[in-house]
């Protein structure tokens, strides 16, 4: 029997190619949008409240420019694809939780721990 992996190699290759390339481009925009955000004195909250209008913006424009006659109907169905997939980051998101929050408070008392040394 053949694996799917046998079947489709080069289609696994290059999904773990663009997979990589998808995460290292969000790494490098996450240092840009913190290092802004510090420069800037922007809170967290206000940050993702910028960038969740930003993705909107693009999002929006994105259907705009990419369709051969774009309408408000079309661009409403575009968001409402929009809203799905928002709906399921968060659902990830909300699984993920536990691992998040315990990885927070580790990093959390990491910086608490280097900062006693300079309070003495």
């Amino acid at each position: 029997m053949i694996s799917e992996e046998d079947e489709f190699p080069a289609e696994d290759a290059e999904w773990e190619e663009a997979d990589d390339e998808l995460h290292q481009h969000r790494e490098e925009l996450f240092e840009r949008i913190t290092q802004f955000m510090e420069d800037e004195d922007i809170n967290e909250a206000a940050a993702s409240y910028l960038l969740l209008d930003l993705a909107l913006t693009l999002r929006m424009a994105a259907y705009g420019m990419g369709v051969k006659n774009p309408s408000a109907a079309g661009l409403k169905l575009d968001l409402d694809r929009l809203q799905r997939e928002v709906a399921d980051f968060i659902r990830l998101a909300k699984k993920g939780a536990d691992e998040f929050i315990r990885n927070t408070k580790e990093m959390r008392a990491a910086i608490e721990e280097e900062d006693e040394p300079e309070q003495k």
